[in-house]
């Protein structure tokens, strides 16, 4: 579990919670400069597994949240109390028949209400899946796009 201004974020697979060691990391000084927090979160998915449904939210939270996608980053944000929290998943779900999807990607996900997953199938290889977790607080109209950022796996290590 991390522990982020909004609440607790929690890692499940297949709706049983995982343990997992969010990896702290810097500000990016270009794009994300005034974040408060920028974590990076990993599950280690083997092929053996197939089905699976990897869920990283915020269970306890009751607010909508508002989805920003963007090239080969799927990001959902939440905003409370003055504080901008944005989850990141790598990748470009799309919203299709599961037998066409799972026919030509080997992996998919989707927007929680609290959240965001991955879901696999049988063409899922052996892969780690990541999550960036990023928040800044005050929330302002100049740095509102710092979370987008700071949440995209692609810009982790």
């Amino acid at each position: 579990m991390l522990e982020t201004p909004l609440s607790h974020i929690k890692l499940f697979v297949n709706e049983k919670e995982m343990d997992f060691t969010p990896i702290k990391l810097e500000k990016l000084d270009i794009l994300c400069p005034n974040v408060n927090g920028r974590y990076l979160i990993q599950y280690e998915y083997k092929a053996e597994y197939i089905n699976q449904t990897i869920k990283c939210c915020i269970p306890k939270i009751n607010i909508e949240g508002d989805v920003e996608s963007g090239e080969r980053l799927e990001a959902i944000s939440f905003y409370k109390n003055n504080s901008k929290l944005t989850i990141g998943a790598e990748g470009e779900f799309v919203d299709a028949d599961p037998s066409y999807r799972d026919h030509y990607f080997s992996y998919n996900g989707d927007y929680l209400p609290n959240g965001i997953e991955y879901q696999t199938n049988k063409k899922t290889k052996d892969r780690i899946f990541q999550f960036g977790v990023s928040w800044i607080h005050p929330c302002t109209g100049d740095n509102d796009i710092q979370t987008w950022f700071g949440a995209d796996p692609t810009l982790m290590p």
